[in-house]
């Protein structure tokens, strides 16, 4: 998360984001690129190369707005 947005008062945050991801019932492999969602339901694992069993478990990672971090000396 390298983009950071600077308001008006100077201040400056790292924009929210968010990620889904699967996890493979069958190797416990986490999907995560767009390539590989893709696959899910009718493809197979990229990993293991089972089917998917519909029994994977989905979810979503959020990184929520923060201010960047300060840095310096007093």
């Amino acid at each position: 998360m390298s983009d950071i947005i600077t308001m008006p008062n100077g201040s400056r945050w790292r924009p929210s984001k968010s990620k889904e991801h699967i996890k493979c019932a069958s190797c416990e492999n986490l999907v995560d690129t767009p390539e590989e969602l893709l696959s899910y339901p009718s493809g197979n694992c990229p990993d293991c190369g089972n089917s998917w069993t519909g029994a994977e478990g989905r979810g979503t990672v959020i990184y929520v707005t923060s201010p960047e971090e300060i840095t310096g000396e007093s």
